[in-house]
């Protein structure tokens, strides 16, 4: 047995010294060897750093930062550029462990670095506070607020008969005893002068504001437009600003062209507490942008992108042994989409100017003239595709500068005054209040429509059997007593016109013609017709604010009045509702659609929205919808449209009102006048509005026009206005009236004497 367990010791050696013998296993043996240290090695980095990025996390340091994402641009029909993001470089300031005193010195520095290199230094404390001289900003409540504020200051509102001290913990309402009190607060010493004390102290504020996000590791940003000079100093020099970060941001910006179509663009600001509570599920933050009114607000979920996570390093006082993270942790930010617009910026601007010229040569004129009425001072147009509802140019004026609200929230003087006058503010609240700079006319105002609205009465007695297409005449006596009322003809105040079919009195704007005509079709007809063809109904254009506007009815005039009687509807209230007086009040967006509705038998939902595209060219909307049909009787409605031609070229018997510009007018021009009474000519001495709508070619209509002059005193004057669109859009000359009216210096009796020859209008 002794031998067996001799042999096999021998058989084991003899194994084992044959496999060391044979270099594969040699080789093999080494490679096992280094593979272990090498293990062993990478498993104790790897621990290692594990273990440093734990303590880093329990101090709440994450390293990263939200990229706030560039908005999306808006473009006009052709393309040109309305609003986009432009990239502006800023600091920010991350916690790198330093001392209160290190960081005050570093602080310091940094502001002048600000002021040499021109940057934005960001503090929100000048909003509340200032040293020169020492004052608060706001009232005292919102610094009792303010100072409050748990997540602030959280200071303890004081009684009578306290003392209030800097370094206790009461609210300051001494703005001295304040300023002492955050010297104290940021452990600002007594080396540093008042100047240099307040420098600090501005960016410690922006740091303190948002201490949370601070020591949890999240940057926080302190000023903007910096130069890439700077930049370059930051990076370079970057061990002894330690915690300085640049980074790139975007600024909504503004180009010329968008204040031509301030309204329909609109402008960002700040987004409200109120708003972020549902939209920080969507991953809005404080310091986001949003849209606030116009296209900006309307579109915002495509214009805003997504914002990204970017990781940061940098030097601390912990030097080496600081935290490292790798740069493609982070995520990209998303641009928003470019949305395209139907505006017109050529078209744009010329009903822009063309607007603010009628209302300087009507002031010019006043100053003349000297009736002590107040004139034009404002108005709104909107051009229309009769045929998709396409909105190629809208105006409104008084209008506004969108940059302003963004150039505001950087220190910028100029804006922030401009915002004064834009919200009413002090001084400007009387002017502001007239003005409305900031209101859309075009769809937040209703304005009676007078003589525009006669078509509707016309199209409902014609749909209703009163007249026939045939068959049109009325007679107009004056004075005429409609239900105990007296009304007189503006024309012929003692005599009347006469006889008159429908395409004399649509000429000569007879009101006494289509009240008799409104009366003997009853105002549930007329209510009726004026629903069907969109009025004082919702247009369903794609931007916010638009109003409902009126509409004369039986119910609309037991809804407006508390008294029994005055709820009660007489025959004469239908006289006044046929002239597009009484309860009526539309916006001019209804009436563009509705004149629109006239020259195609269709009603068109209006958009300004063309399309937005996705940054890889992805459609994601499209604007335009499905007209609906009026279904109204084509004998009826080309009555209707034929003697709104008459408007221009008049008749046998009676000129048109508006022949005087579009006689000559190469285009083929269907339209109306309107002058509307608004109840204060005499109680403020004012003129009334004036008021025109029309579309153009009469046999092949391509577009529909309306628009307003408030106190413009005669509607036929104010188609001047729709001369020079329909001329920009036709690419023709203006008219041998127009022509005229530019050409020769009319001063004194010769100017009275051209415009008494003018044709007037009735309504």
């Amino acid at each position: 047995m002794a031998d067996n367990v001799n042999r096999k010791q021998e058989s084991f050696f003899s194994v084992v010294l044959d496999l060391f013998r044979n270099r594969f296993f040699i080789l093999g043996l080494i490679f096992c060897v280094f593979g272990t240290v090498i293990l062993i090695m990478t498993a104790s980095l790897q621990f290692s750093g594990y273990q440093r990025t734990i303590s880093a996390s329990s101090q709440g340091v994450s390293r990263q930062y939200v990229v706030a994402a560039p908005r999306g641009d808006i473009i006009d029909a052709n393309g040109i550029v309305l609003a986009s993001s432009r990239e502006v470089n800023t600091v920010m300031i991350a916690d790198a462990y330093l001392s209160d005193d290190d960081l005050n010195a570093m602080c310091l520095e940094l502001s002048y670095l600000f002021d040499d290199y021109n940057c934005i230094s960001e503090s929100e404390l000048d909003e509340y506070f200032s040293i020169a001289p020492f004052q608060f900003l706001k009232e005292e409540e919102d610094i009792r607020l303010w100072q409050t504020d748990h997540n602030l200051f959280n200071l303890d509102d004081y009684s009578e008969g306290i003392i209030v001290t800097y370094s206790d913990n009461y609210v300051k309402t001494d703005p001295q005893v304040f300023y002492l009190y955050l010297r104290m607060l940021f452990n600002i010493d007594n080396s540093y002068s008042e100047e240099e004390a307040y420098r600090i102290i501005r960016i410690r504020y922006q740091i303190f504001k948002d201490n949370w996000s601070f020591i949890t590791g999240t940057p926080v940003e302190i000023a903007t437009d910096v130069p890439d000079e700077l930049v370059t100093l930051l990076n370079e020099q970057n061990y002894h600003y330690m915690g300085i970060i640049t980074a790139k941001a975007y600024r909504r910006t503004y180009t010329p062209a968008a204040q031509l179509s301030s309204h329909v663009v609109g402008y960002v600001g700040r987004v409200s507490q109120e708003s972020l509570v549902t939209l920080s599920q969507y991953g809005y933050s404080n310091d986001d942008l949003v849209g606030q009114s116009g296209v900006e607000s309307q579109m915002e979920r495509y214009l805003h992108g997504y914002s990204g996570i970017s990781t940061y390093n940098i030097w601390t006082t912990e030097g080496q042994d600081g935290v490292f993270f790798p740069s493609d942790y982070g995520v990209p930010a998303q641009s928003g989409a470019t949305v395209q617009l139907t505006i017109d910026t050529d078209l744009q601007r010329v009903g822009i100017e063309a607007l603010k010229t009628y209302i300087e040569d009507a002031m010019n004129a006043e100053l003349i003239e000297q009736s002590g009425y107040k004139t034009a001072n404002a108005g709104a147009f909107v051009v229309m595709d009769v045929n998709t509802g396409a909105v190629l140019a809208m105006g409104s004026y008084p209008n506004f500068d969108p940059n302003d609200f963004v150039l505001s929230m950087y220190g910028d003087a100029q804006a922030e005054e401009q915002l004064q006058y834009y919200l009413g503010i002090g001084e400007y609240e009387d002017i502001t209040a007239e003005d409305m700079p900031l209101w859309n006319r075009a769809i937040m105002s209703q304005y009676a429509p007078g003589s525009t609205f006669k078509m509707v009465t016309a199209l409902a007695a014609l749909e209703n059997g009163v007249i026939s297409p045939g068959s049109t005449w009325y007679p107009c006596d004056s004075p005429i007593d409609i239900g105990g009322w007296p009304f007189r003809c503006l024309e012929f105040p003692t005599t009347g016109h006469g006889p008159l079919d429908l395409n004399s009195a649509m000429a000569t704007s007879c009101n006494i013609y289509f009240m008799r005509l409104g009366v003997d079709t009853g105002i549930d007809n007329i209510d009726a017709m004026g629903e069907r063809l969109g009025l004082g109904e919702y247009t369903g254009i794609d931007l916010p604010g638009e109003i409902r506007g009126i509409r004369a009815s039986r119910e609309t005039k037991i809804l407006l009045h508390e008294n029994e009687y005055d709820r009660t509807w007489f025959p004469a209230d239908t006289a006044q509702s046929a002239i597009g007086q009484f309860d009526n009040c539309f916006t001019i967006m209804q009436l563009c659609r509705y004149t629109a509705g006239i020259a195609t038998n269709q009603l068109v939902t209006p958009y300004v929205i063309d399309n937005v595209t996705a940054s890889d060219g992805t459609i994601l909307y499209e604007g335009q919808t499905q007209s609906m049909p009026l279904n109204i009787s084509e004998p009826n409605i080309e009555a209707v449209r034929q003697s709104m031609r008459c408007v221009v070229t008049g008749t046998s018997m009676w000129e048109g009102t508006a022949r005087n510009i579009f006689a000559n007018f190469p285009i083929d021009v269907v339209c109306k006048t309107g002058t509307a009474e608004t109840g204060y000519e005499e109680i403020r001495k004012e003129y009334s509005n004036g008021l025109f709508v029309c579309y153009a070619p009469a046999e092949d209509p391509q577009i529909a026009i309306a628009l307003v002059v408030e106190r413009g005193e005669w509607g036929s004057s104010t188609a001047v206005i729709a001369q020079k669109l329909l001329s920009q859009y036709f690419n023709v000359a203006p008219s041998r009236a127009d022509e005229m009216f530019e050409s020769i210096p009319f001063t004194g009796n010769d100017l009275d004497a051209l415009i008494a020859e003018l044709p007037t209008e009735e309504g």
